[in-house]
C-alpha cells in the first residue's frame, strides 16, 4: 500500500513539493522574518492549473514561515484533501508514517540540494519543478540509491520523523 509509487505517497509528495516550490520561490523577508508572499498572477495561475493545492498557498501566503507552521498547515491540508475524500480512514496517517514516504522525502531533499544552485538561478515554475524531478529519479544512480535505501533495515536508513 505505502510503496514509493503507491497512489497515496505519490500524493502526499505532490503537496510537499508544491509547498516547498512555492516557499523555495516566493519566500521574503520582512523584519527579519521569512514571508510567504505568492504574487497574485503566481495565485491566478496556481488556481487554475492545481486547483486542489492552490488553497494550502491561499492559506499560507502573507504568513510567517516556520518549520512548525508549515509541517502544521501541510499535515492539515493533506488530511483536509485525502483522508477520506480520496482514501479510506487512516490510509494517509499510514502512508505519512511509512518507510516509503521517508524515503520520497529523503530523495526530494536530495535532488533539491543538488540542484539549488541551478533553481536558484531560474525561475522554474511548478510544472517544470516536478518533471526535473521525475527526470531526476529516472537516473540509474538515483534508482540504486532509492533501491538501497529501500532495502535498508528500518533502524539503518536515519530516519524517524516524517517532515
Amino acid at each position: 500500500m505505502t510503496d514509493d509509487n503507491s497512489p497515496v505517497i505519490q500524493d502526499l509528495m505532490r503537496v510537499f513539493s508544491f509547498e516547498h516550490w512555492a516557499r523555495f520561490y516566493y519566500t521574503v523577508e520582512r523584519d527579519g522574518k521569512p514571508f510567504l508572499d505568492v504574487p497574485a498572477d503566481v495565485m491566478e495561475t496556481c488556481r487554475q492549473k492545481y486547483p486542489d493545492l492552490a488553497p494550502l498557498l491561499e492559506q499560507a501566503n502573507g504568513q510567517e514561515l516556520t518549520y512548525e507552521s508549515s509541517c502544521k498547515n501541510v499535515g492539515a491540508f493533506v488530511c483536509r484533501l485525502y483522508d477520506g475524500a480520496k482514501y479510506g480512514p487512516s490510509v494517509v496517517d499510514k502512508a505519512l508514517d511509512s518507510k516509503a514516504f521517508r524515503i520520497q522525502l529523503h530523495m526530494f531533499g536530495v535532488w533539491l540540494k543538488g540542484h539549488e544552485n541551478y533553481l536558484d538561478q531560474h525561475d522554474v515554475d511548478f510544472d517544470l519543478w516536478t518533471e526535473m524531478i521525475t527526470e531526476w529519479k529516472k537516473l540509474d544512480q538515483v534508482r540504486a540509491y532509492q533501491e538501497k535505501l529501500a532495502t535498508s533495515p528500518p533502524e539503518a536508513d536515519g530516519q524517524k520523523t516524517v517532515h
